[in-house]
């Protein structure tokens, strides 16, 4: 074998792989697997070195997994193809930017998945998702979040639920704003140094925290207890105080939290939640109620439309069968009027 062919054959196979790891090569698509999962169609693209979000995948994917990859840039039409994904999972990459747009098209998203990666704050487009309620920024080292939630508008339109922000090595928790439907938020593994206790007042619907490994101080330690105590927060996962500070070095904490406007807005915010899903609840329910009687008497007035139809055949059928009173003078008197003309005739030719 001459060296002109084996650098031919060296550039092929370079060249193969490179279009692999892009996904220009359809071997890509048999290795990503398609399943369905609770009825939602999975394409599960999983340790396959991809570099990038591959273009070829059915549109009607409803759970993508992208984990476990080589993808360091997200662009804006990386998504664009497919806007009916519900669950995005692009844990372990390597992530980098994210270009603006990159998730304006999943409106029907409701659990993305960004832990491990190399990103250095979230996307504020992320929190005007209208149907997320799990996200996942883990093990990222948002050191620009602080500063870049500065241009966050609030409040956001993302119904979140759950927030995993542990290990990113922040100061504080992050200002979202209200959060009515937060039920859980693990800040653990951060060292939370600068916490503001009023961020609690901005979760009103708080059931679980986690604070595990974070570098409290002994009164931020004590006045986040003393909150969670209150609103019934579960503890477990909360570090315990060494020692109790008395009011005048460490105040507590009810006037920054449960009674501060904050904390009265998003309660508030709950309750019209409530009342308009109430609200949706009985004009459904009112809505169905009419739409059963609309239907019923429908099928009567076919029914009866039905039945008058057939009883005006019939009555036309009998009509032509049955001689009205009227119409029997008429004849009588017309065979009366010929019987005595026929009897005038056979008199003339008598007398003739």
């Amino acid at each position: 074998m001459d060296l002109s062919s084996m650098i031919l054959q060296i550039s092929f196979i370079v060249m193969y792989s490179e279009m692999m790891a892009y996904g220009f090569i359809g071997q890509e698509e048999r290795k990503c697997k398609y399943l369905r999962v609770d009825k939602l169609l999975k394409i599960r693209c999983y340790d396959m070195n991809l570099k990038e979000v591959p273009p070829y995948l059915k549109t009607s994917v409803e759970v993508l997994d992208l984990s476990f990859n080589r993808i360091k840039k997200l662009k804006r039409s990386s998504f664009q193809p497919y806007k009916n994904i519900k669950f995005l999972l692009l844990y372990e990459n390597m992530i980098q930017s994210v270009e603006p747009g990159s998730f304006s098209y999943l409106t029907s998203l409701q659990e993305i998945d960004l832990s491990n990666n190399a990103l250095m704050t979230i996307p504020l487009e992320i929190f005007q998702l209208p149907a997320l309620r799990n996200l996942y920024v883990d093990s990222n080292d948002l050191m620009y979040l602080p500063s870049d939630l500065e241009a966050l508008e609030r409040p956001i339109q993302a119904p979140l639920e759950y927030l995993n922000i542990a290990d990113c090595g922040l100061q504080d928790l992050p200002d979202l704003g209200i959060l009515p439907k937060l039920w859980h938020i693990n800040a653990s593994l951060n060292p939370l140094m600068d916490l503001s206790i009023e961020r609690f007042a901005l979760m009103c619907n708080l059931k679980s925290v986690d604070l595990t490994r974070s570098e409290l101080t002994p009164c931020q330690c004590q006045q986040v207890n003393n909150h969670l105590r209150v609103v019934e927060v579960k503890t477990k996962f909360v570090p315990v105080c060494l020692e109790t500070l008395d009011g005048s070095k460490c105040p507590l904490p009810y006037n920054y939290t449960i009674n501060s406007m904050d904390f009265l807005a998003c309660k508030n915010s709950v309750k019209l939640a409530e009342k308009r899903s109430m609200w949706l609840f009985v004009t459904g329910c009112a809505g169905g109620i009419l739409s059963v009687l609309l239907i019923m008497w429908l099928c009567i007035h076919r029914r009866r439309k039905k039945s008058v139809k057939k009883l005006r055949a019939s009555a036309l059928q009998r009509r032509s069968l049955v001689i009205s009173p009227k119409n029997a003078i008429n004849k009588r008197d017309h065979q009366l009027n010929y019987n005595n003309n026929h009897n005038n005739d056979l008199l003339s030719c008598d007398t003739a």
